[in-house]
């Protein structure tokens, strides 16, 4: 029965190390593969549009600024936003390596009341596929 213990403790302790071995030897695969790859590098992600009077601004207007890093063409396929009340606008042609671009966001601040949080989703075609911005603030209404 000792035998038989031991066998499967054995059996065990190089299963453990087989699998971290194989894990080991296919992170520089691919980080090889990505080098080739488009790369955002956005200058912020997140834009505080701070306190905005209603009565004094109807529309907010800001840009998350960017650049490619990769070695490919990078391609915005498309952009979603979280609300109605937000309108984007950016470059529908690729952007080459180390070029800059910019992703303009408006706020409609007719719609919006008190705290705001809004998401800017980026599909292209990075690996990671999804970007995430976000613009955020505070509607006030002085009267």
């Amino acid at each position: 029965m000792r035998y038989f213990i031991t066998l499967m403790f054995i059996i065990i302790l190089c299963g453990c190390d087989n699998s971290q071995m194989a894990s080991s030897s296919s992170t520089p695969l691919k980080s090889n593969m990505n080098e080739e790859e488009p790369v955002f590098s956005f200058s912020n992600e997140v834009i505080d549009l701070g306190t905005i009077d209603k009565k004094k601004n109807e529309f907010v207007t800001t840009s998350f600024q960017f650049a490619n890093m990769g070695t490919k063409p990078l391609v915005i396929k498309k952009v979603d936003v979280s609300c109605g009340c937000v309108k984007v606008d950016y470059a529908k042609s690729p952007i080459v390596k180390g070029q800059k671009s910019e992703i303009k966001v408006t706020l409609d601040v007719r719609k919006l009341n008190g705290y705001f949080h809004k998401k800017i989703y980026i599909i292209s075609n990075v690996e990671d596929d999804i970007e995430e911005l976000l613009i955020k603030g505070t509607i006030i209404e002085n009267l």
